[in-house]
């Protein structure tokens, strides 16, 4: 497997998991997998092609079991690997008990070099959608002008824009016009990555890219109006952010990986 390398240090490597689905005992299965096999197997996958990552950044739903333990052996695991690690909840996390790097909803900063990545919290205690409160869209606004030499890119749970498959745009972001209408206002952000669609899926709006990942544990079938699963592997994705505010990204997902799904699920 070929490694990747950073032409200089002046680039920096992100790279996204998002929505692992972990349970509350490592044993555990769920949909007829084993969540912690998965995002197990994809982080080794991460640390053979890439010999220097800056930051991974999880982009919500860590747990489906939220308990203070599966928080906490999420947190052992990564900080193993000697890389600097980021979270932010998705719906299926316990507001209450996720661990924030900043107080909620303070936006958490990530500065790398050239970069700037502000992580965004989308989740709502008790649903499914996502919303922005507020405050926190006021202190993205304040970050913003506060970085205006920087690159940006902003991370969150929920997907802002439609995925075309109905059932689970029905569960976006709720206020995605107050969100676009700060980002028109500013040309130095790049993108926005999130999760929550267990797919990989690109759209660009006033320049920015919107960028879903592939999720560490089931994915989901793209353009489907009712719920449905699909059998591509897991995967994650990387983000090659250079010095002169260009970026590249690319999706790996898991290679001779099979499982059992179970298909007749009608949603969770």
């Amino acid at each position: 497997m070929p490694t990747f390398k950073p032409p200089n240090l002046q680039n920096k490597i992100i790279i996204q998991i998002t929505d692992t689905h972990l349970m509350d005992h490592p044993e555990t299965e769920f949909v007829h997998i084993n969540p912690e096999q998965n995002f197990h197997a994809v982080v080794d996958d991460i640390l053979q092609r890439f010999s220097h990552i800056d930051a991974i950044v999880h982009t919500g739903d860590l747990a489906q079991i939220a308990n203070p333990g599966t928080y906490a052996r999420y947190q052992t695991y990564m900080q193993k690997l000697g890389i600097p690690f980021f979270q932010i909840p998705g719906n299926h996390d316990d507001l209450a008990l996720f661990p924030f790097h900043t107080p909620n909803p303070t936006p958490t900063v990530i500065e790398l070099g050239e970069w700037s990545v502000i992580l965004l919290n989308s989740a709502v205690s008790g649903q499914t959608d996502g919303y922005i409160q507020t405050e926190q869209l006021q202190q993205l606004k304040q970050i913003l002008e506060q970085h205006i030499n920087k690159n940006i890119i902003l991370a969150c749970h929920h997907h802002p824009f439609a995925m075309k498959s109905h059932w689970i745009d029905q569960h976006q972001l709720k206020n995605t016009e107050e969100f676009i209408q700060i980002l028109e206002n500013f040309n130095h952000i790049k993108a926005v990555i999130y999760g929550h669609v267990h797919q990989d899926s690109t759209y660009i709006w006033n320049g920015i890219q919107f960028l879903s990942s592939p999720a560490t544990c089931v994915q989901f079938k793209p353009f489907s109006h009712d719920f449905a699963l699909d059998d591509m592997a897991p995967g994650y994705r990387y983000l090659h952010l250079k010095e002169n505010g260009e970026f590249e990204t690319k999706v790996f997902r898991l290679k001779n990986f099979s499982q059992k799904i179970m298909q007749e699920i009608s949603g969770y």
